[in-house]
């Protein structure tokens, strides 16, 4: 997109000062990247490709005090600020933006449709594709804007690996097959990426696994309908978060959890230098209902990453069942506003209870909900204590071998949203 547009690089020397310069910069309508110190310089080249109007060095950090680095800021244009913590005063910024680099604020939804529409055309011709479709909000987006670019070139791929929420294939097959009347196929391989992923512990192994499952299947099933990219929902969270100069949060499994060896002549991406919220309002431009573009993010991996302690079916079961009960609670209880998203977890840890005068000996269920306003870093939902003894109350009662509930109180950071 930085070819197309007046851009700002973030160096981001800290998570949360780049997060802040990244949403103060976009909301004035100008495109912006985040690109690490490390790569600044090693890459400084390609980095510096496209209109680059203005640097922000957001944050401070001991790679940013390196003389090579300051070598390389000093023979660039002295268009460039520092923000130590963050706050960036407003009218400071819209001053360095507009006047110190020119900027006109071309970065709208509108304008970026039609020249992602304009560049899938471009690269793809009349060659046709397949979409990784989860029924989640970044893969459904993505899905839409490609079919509203190319039609019935695009297929969707919905593939149950077993690890959806409860009644999700249904939902998804309905929605796409019926009301949008995209070229659907369904894909049951729930026992094969149980196969793959049961007893693993370690949560990067997992995703990488998963990733590559799901890529082999988008194989297979491209074959069939003789595709030869492969459009998938990853946004720009997603790609931060896999990490550059080995800087890891976590490899989704869409980025840093894809097989080297990849059989498709090319992979779409049109969602990828977006936030969460830019996608939904993308959504919202094309037309998707508020149910579909204001649903919570579900992960591509899906309740693997859930479910710690190693993956079975029977802990999948009482996962599902008591997930299915705390989003009940939360959008029956008009609650859905506070919260960008919520779910349980199941813990793997098995504790002493009682049941009917006799001892048991059961798993324990987490409940985990944020409010966020781009992923990046999210705050715990402060629930009354009525509901979530209601929440509790229901779950243990409801769902066999659950003999405790769990509410969890830590922000991101230091905690991801998600477990693993």
């Amino acid at each position: 997109m930085r070819n197309l547009h007046q851009t700002i690089l973030i160096i981001n020397a800290n998570d949360q000062s780049s997060r802040k310069a990244v949403q103060a910069v976009r909301a004035r309508n100008v495109y912006c990247e985040v690109v690490s110190p490390g790569r600044f310089v090693r890459d400084h080249e390609e980095v510096m490709q496209g209109d680059i109007r203005g640097m922000i060095v957001a944050g401070l950090s001991p790679r940013i005090e390196e003389e090579d680095f300051k070598d390389r800021i000093q023979s660039v244009k002295q268009d460039v600020f520092y923000t130590a913590d963050g706050q960036i005063d407003g009218e400071f910024l819209e001053s360095f933006l507009t006047v110190s680099c020119g900027c006109t604020g071309d970065w709208t939804v509108t304008n970026y449709i039609g020249e992602s529409m304009a560049l899938i055309r471009e690269q793809v011709g009349d060659k046709k594709l397949v979409c990784g479709l989860s029924g989640g909000v970044d893969s459904s987006v993505a899905a839409m804007l490609v079919h509203k670019a190319v039609g019935d070139q695009l297929t969707c791929i919905f593939v149950d690996h077993g690890f959806m929420r409860k009644d999700e294939p249904a939902m998804v097959r309905d929605m796409f097959s019926g009301e949008y009347r995209i070229p659907l196929v369904m894909v049951d391989a729930a026992d094969r990426f149980l196969d793959k992923v049961e007893g693993v512990l370690e949560p990067e192994t997992k995703r990488k696994l998963i990733g590559e499952e799901f890529i082999r299947i988008f194989e297979e099933e491209a074959k069939k309908v003789n595709a030869d990219f492969l459009v998938q929902g990853t946004i720009y969270p997603d790609v931060i978060e896999s990490g550059e100069d080995g800087k890891v949060v976590k490899s989704h499994h869409n980025v840093g959890g894809l097989p080297e060896r990849i059989h498709f002549e090319g992979i779409i991406e049109p969602l990828r230098f977006l936030f969460k919220e830019e996608v939904r309002a993308v959504g919202r431009e094309l037309g998707l209902p508020a149910a579909m573009v204001e649903r919570q993010p579900f992960p591509g991996p899906g309740l693997a990453i859930r479910c710690l302690g190693g993956i079975t079916r029977e802990k999948l079961d009482i996962l599902r069942e008591a997930d299915a009960i705390f989003r009940e609670e939360i959008e029956e209880g008009g609650l859905r506003d506070m919260v960008s998203q919520y779910f349980a977890v199941m813990t793997g840890l098995q504790s002493v209870g009682v049941e009917d005068g006799a001892r048991t000996y059961d798993y324990a269920i987490a409940l985990r909900a944020v409010k966020t306003d781009d992923f990046m870093a999210a705050l715990p939902v402060e629930f009354s204590w009525d509901f979530l003894k209601k929440v509790s109350r229901r779950i243990t009662e409801e769902v066999p071998h659950v003999s405790r509930v769990v509410y969890e109180l830590t922000g991101k950071p230091p905690a991801t949203i998600e477990w693993e």
